[in-house]
């Protein structure tokens, strides 16, 4: 990319922060609120109108760490759902020991929330979740978006976690620019998305009690051992793959450092009644980098007839 490009690029990202924030965000005003599933005190926010559409976070986030940005077009038509899981955030309980039983709390959370039918989505550790959840629930799932991950190892195909993104996800403590090279790639547009994201983030943060990533080592070394579990197909998750009924979209960016679009492919192969989506000169956060892109093609996948 030439010098002219990179600053188009930097100035189109600013005016787009510009445009967001000159707008009410539902999701930045959306207060917490609080129900009990099956016994424990779970935190939820939810907010937007039309069908819901629940997310499942990623490694180590709160409910917080979702972009506005990406948040606030998906609930201009749907009602959004956000939530911390069992032992994370704000939320009552202990950190399921398996992302299957992540997946049951967050049926748990539906049918607590009186909810019969919802679109699923989850992102990496979350999309993960997700998987199981279109397997195991099927019932309550119209239909299921998984972002920036991966299925289980069942495959050659599949490409594992390279050590050097995992060592830096399992820092205790991350800086800003731990967090970047997560997320985004090195190109001046994808880091000026990525620095304008964090800023939106942390100002979703402000006032909180409790704030920031999952940073007890404990509860930290839960969540990566599920996840591991998943990864490496003790449960024969990626066989069950072939057994997801609903429409499904799989999206990734073309550069995710975690779960190379190779995973994403399987993915989508897998799963029998799937689409594919790989945005451009982006990483893990894609739809934090394309957050009104990404809402455009989602609402026109939710909108299919199942």
């Amino acid at each position: 990319m030439n010098r002219l490009s990179a600053a188009l690029a930097l100035v189109f990202a600013l005016l787009a922060n510009v445009a967001t924030a000159a707008e009410p965000s539902l999701a930045t005003q959306a207060q917490t609120r609080f129900i009990e599933v099956n016994g424990e005190r779970i935190a939820y926010r939810d907010f937007g109108q039309g069908e819901p559409i629940v997310l499942l976070h990623r490694f180590r986030a709160t409910m917080s760490d979702w972009d506005p940005a990406f948040l606030d077009p998906i609930a201009a038509k749907r009602r959004v759902i956000l939530f911390d899981n069992n032992g994370v955030g704000e939320s009552e309980g202990s950190v399921p020991s398996t992302l299957e039983g992540a997946a049951d709390n967050a049926a748990g959370l539906l049918k607590a929330l009186d909810i019969p039918r919802a679109d699923i989505m989850g992102w990496s550790m979350g999309g993960m979740t997700a998987q199981i959840f279109a397997i195991k629930h099927p019932q309550l799932v119209r239909h299921l978006v998984l972002m920036g991950t991966t299925p289980a190892a069942g495959s050659p195909e599949v490409a594992l976690v390279p050590s050097g993104w995992s060592d830096i996800a399992s820092r205790q403590t991350r800086t800003d620019e731990d967090l970047l090279y997560l997320f985004y790639t090195t190109s001046p547009s994808s880091m000026a998305a990525g620095k304008a994201s964090l800023q939106r983030i942390a100002q979703r943060h402000q006032g909180e009690e409790q704030v920031g990533p999952l940073d007890n080592l404990m509860l930290m070394m839960t969540q990566y051992r599920a996840i591991k579990g998943f990864i490496q197909n003790e449960d024969g998750w990626y066989q069950k793959l072939a057994t997801i009924k609903a429409p499904t979209l799989v999206a990734n960016g073309d550069k995710d450092g975690a779960f190379p679009a190779i995973n994403s492919v399987v993915l989508a192969r897998e799963i029998p009644n799937a689409q594919l989506a790989i945005y451009p000169d982006s990483g893990h956060a894609f739809h934090f980098q394309y957050p009104q892109r990404f809402a455009q093609d989602l609402q026109a996948f939710l909108d299919t007839p199942r």
